[in-house]
């Protein structure tokens, strides 16, 4: 089974930003990323959406979820701030119950949870940590994580 993590797409600068960075949105490259993303995604098997509730993972996530006749889930465990073991364990259930996870997460998060997956014996083809709009394709088998696999951010 594949889960598929997701990067939010390019949201401008934080320094930019003059209100509650939780609803800094997608800028123009972010918001074409977004559709590639869903593009590339449309046919994968793909059960769930889940998002940190920061409205640019929100929107990174919402055309795939809109093509694939899905709601987005807001999901704690992947907001800014969260951390790769809880994460981690929460991918590995819904994957242990027969459901395929396409979820949205930040540059930190998405980072530790790599991490947390290769100390427990994942293999890595890629770089540790995906630019914004990047994602990983997951191998979950038997109940762990085997092989993770940097997809590059598309050309938007």
């Amino acid at each position: 089974m594949l889960i598929h993590l997701i990067r939010h797409g390019h949201a401008g600068h934080r320094s930019d930003w003059d209100g509650d960075d939780a609803l800094r949105p997608l800028d123009k490259r972010g918001e074409r990323e977004a559709q590639a993303i869903a593009a590339q995604l449309v046919d994968a098997a793909i059960d769930v959406v889940w998002s940190s509730h920061l409205v640019r993972c929100r929107q990174t996530v919402l055309p795939l979820a809109e093509a694939r006749g899905l709601e987005v889930v807001d999901q704690p465990l992947f907001a800014e701030g969260g951390a790769g073991p809880p994460a981690l364990e929460a991918l590995l259930a819904e994957a242990a119950a027969g459901r395929a996870v396409a979820a949205c997460s930040h540059g930190d998060v998405i980072p530790a949870l790599v991490e947390t997956a290769l100390r427990r014996g994942a293999a890595l083809i890629g770089p540790p940590s995906p630019a914004k709009g990047a994602r990983y394709e997951l191998e979950v088998d038997d109940g762990m994580v085997v092989c993770i696999t940097h997809v590059p951010r598309p050309d938007a």
